[in-house]
């Protein structure tokens, strides 16, 4: 259970965090324990010695050692390979978990053998084995899932998982001088202790995220940071260059906060953005923007952390960090506590966190939006499949009166994977308003395509877009993102 819970964090880097990454994992933990099981029992009715147990444990444990040496070669060569998601993350669990899932398998079987000494005992003995090692398993998860990937990492988890395979496999065979003489030990004690400058993906692990970061050059030469969230490129940040904007759906967000303004006819406005990330759409709003307050709800404290300490935000910005769960935060705030612009910007890759995405978090929304206002929300999908936009839209439509599609491209059609970001609000938006804001951000030369980021598809094309894939409506009881996803997660690998 620790190296199934590690696994998902160690490919993460390499392959996103999907249900195929957790199927493939579980699915061949599972099958390595299982043919473990088998041959470890079939040794086990032979000529079984404590040599051949002990041995397993060894095997076990350099086999989980291993993992370190393995998941940098693969991840790397199946990130880059043009084939199936699915695939991908099968092979990568196929390659780097099941040798240790195998050998981890064997031993149960082998104790048994070890233990029973009378056959009216077999219910008991086996009994208390397998009671024991779930016991094991059940704390084992505890720990991992709430202190040691906190506290040490993954690297130094797995390198513990080893030590104590290792340690115990010595025990066992009782002669740990003459086991270490041998120059197959010796060779096994290297991989071993070698696995500790194996260099990290990370440069900041936590609960959430492998938090990295590498220096980007903008085309005016203005230094700045990547920040990398697992699999996924987040941010462009330039510290000092906060005009900078880099993602299309950012500037659809400044726009619709000038038209908001313009509409309004008020330069004060409270927003609150879903997502951290980088912190790149804040930072605008808090130097360009002087009016009104400025919130995001960002679940990892410690990715608020590295844009202090390794990204340049000022710690005293007026920026107002809650480092909670989105829906958590929005349900738990006063019913009179209202936001005039909410941006979603919470999904990570194709990860999508589902409970953001239903009727019921729709809901929690339009509580917390003033008269007026306007929630914005960016996705990732496919027209050729687009049942993930589709649904969200049509689930959107359900709450709010006026839902509009913002599709990054005029031929949205034939683009491909594509960013959309769909606004939703109680108010039409105005389209002489929304032209005049074109105009004026156009005539002051700031940011390039602009019709592009400005551009609303028909009402027509929406209509016939949710026809055409079937959209449904999601609910807390039913929200298959990721199976929406699926085609998306195969085209795009």
């Amino acid at each position: 259970m620790v190296l199934e819970l590690v696994a998902g964090r160690l490919m993460a880097p390499y392959l996103g965090v999907s249900l195929y990454t957790w199927t493939s994992i579980i699915g061949i933990i599972l099958a390595g324990i299982s043919l473990g099981n088998y041959l470890g029992g079939r040794a086990a009715d032979g000529n079984l010695r404590k040599k051949t147990l002990g041995s397993v444990f060894l095997l076990a444990g350099v086999a989980s050692a291993s993992v370190l040496y393995l998941v940098p070669t693969v991840g790397l060569i199946l990130g880059r390979m043009s084939i199936p998601l699915s695939a991908s993350t099968f092979i990568f669990s196929l390659v780097i978990f099941f040798p240790a899932s195998f050998f981890l398998g064997c031993i149960s079987p082998m104790v048994v053998k070890f233990n029973l000494k009378n056959l009216d005992e077999t219910g008991r003995t086996v009994g208390k084995i397998y009671a024991f090692g779930s016991l094991g398993s059940i704390l084992g998860t505890f720990a991992t899932g709430f202190l040691f990937i906190a506290y040490l990492g993954t690297k130094f988890v797995v390198i513990g998982v080893a030590a104590i395979l290792i340690l115990l496999g010595l025990l066992i065979i009782g002669s740990p001088k003459a086991m270490a003489g041998k120059k197959t030990n010796i060779v096994l004690g290297l991989i071993f202790l070698g696995s500790f400058w194996i260099p990290g993906n990370c440069v900041r692990e936590t609960n959430y995220y492998c938090i990295s970061t590498r220096p980007v050059v903008a085309d005016d030469r203005s230094q700045g940071f990547i920040l990398k969230l697992d699999h996924l490129i987040h941010s462009f940040v330039y510290p000092g260059r906060e005009d900078i904007l880099t993602y299309d759906y950012e500037k659809l967000y400044k726009f619709l906060t000038d038209y908001w303004i313009n509409k309004s006819g008020r330069e004060e406005f409270g927003a609150l953005f879903l997502g951290g990330g980088g912190y790149t759409l804040p930072r605008y709003f808090d130097k360009f923007y002087s009016g009104g307050t400025l919130e995001v709800a960002e679940i990892d404290p410690e990715v608020t952390n590295f844009n202090f300490d390794e990204m340049g935000l000022d710690p005293g910005t007026r920026i107002k960090s809650i480092n909670k769960d989105a829906r958590i935060f929005l349900q738990q705030l006063p019913s009179d506590r209202k936001y005039d612009l909410i941006f979603g910007d919470a999904f990570n890759d194709f990860a999508v966190p589902y409970h953001l995405t239903t009727l019921e978090f729709a809901g929690v929304i339009k509580d917390h939006l003033a008269p007026g206002g306007f929630y914005a929300v960016n996705v990732v999908d496919n027209y050729q499949y687009g049942r993930f936009a589709s649904s969200l839209i049509k689930t959107l439509e359900d709450v709010f009166p006026n839902v509009y599609l913002a599709p990054m491209a005029a031929e949205w059609e034939k683009n491909g994977r594509n960013t959309f970001v769909i606004l939703a609000g109680e108010e039409k938006i105005d389209s002489e308003k929304w032209n005049k804001v074109l105009e004026k951000l156009q005539s002051e030369g700031k940011y390039n395509n602009l019709e592009k980021v400005s551009f609303l598809a028909p009402e027509e094309e929406v209509r016939q877009f949710l026809e055409d894939k079937k959209a449904i409506i999601l609910t807390d009881d039913y929200v298959p993102t990721d199976n929406l996803l699926a085609p998306v997660f195969n085209s795009y690998y």
